[in-house]
């Protein structure tokens, strides 16, 4: 079915444990949307200390950050099956690369913003489905909020939203961009083919 499954990280492999509303007390910024505030300062060195400042928010929260429930399990999964994943997140590469050692996650790749236009342009998207050579109808992009679907939908790929206590509230307006609403990783999981068996080597 996928050829290529692209992640979110913070609230989709991890539980969601950045402190947003500390950062922008921080940064001295309202804006709900920290990095385009960010992104959009014109004074390059008052724009780079602010990135500094949300990396160094970043990294506290990636050494202190949980595995998702079945995280591993459906990565494992993946791996067996041939299935080309990884991480396209709006964060600094350094945060995943803790992530990926703490769990010993492995990654085909990793697209941090400072790779690629952050999402949700599509441009990470489109920048894998060159890259990997798939068509973009072969690729999953799977997120838990708004500008994860709306990259993959811009990019012309399918679209998972993953629900949980901090995205309840706005699942019915993040429907509208998702082909697909899981409760949970292992529902992702079940839906590409995993069983809960001694085989657990189901092709998609």
């Amino acid at each position: 079915m996928f050829k290529l499954i692209a992640f979110d990280l913070d609230g989709t492999l991890v539980e969601l444990n950045i402190p947003f509303d500390l950062i922008r007390e921080r940064l001295g910024i309202r804006n709900r949307f920290i990095l385009e505030t960010i992104l959009e300062e014109k004074d390059e060195k008052r724009r780079e200390e602010m990135l500094k400042i949300l990396e160094e928010f970043e990294i506290k929260s990636a050494e202190k950050a949980k595995l998702s429930f079945y995280a591993k399990e459906l990565l494992d999964f993946l791996r067996r099956s041939g299935i080309t994943y990884g991480v396209v997140t709006r964060n600094s590469r350094k945060s995943v690369e803790i992530i990926a050692k703490r769990f010993s996650l492995q990654f085909d790749f990793v697209i941090s913003r400072s790779d690629a236009k952050p999402k949700p342009s599509d441009e990470p998207i489109r920048f894998l489905v060159e890259k990997f050579g798939v068509k973009s109808e072969e690729v999953l992009v799977v997120g838990d909020f708004l500008f994860d679907l709306i990259a993959g939908k811009n990019a012309g790929a399918k679209t998972a939203l993953i629900v949980h206590e901090k995205n309840k509230g706005m699942v019915e307006s993040f429907k509208l961009y998702a082909d697909y609403v899981f409760q949970s990783l292992r529902e992702l999981a079940e839906f590409l083919g995993m069983r809960d068996d001694t085989e657990g080597s189901s092709k998609v």
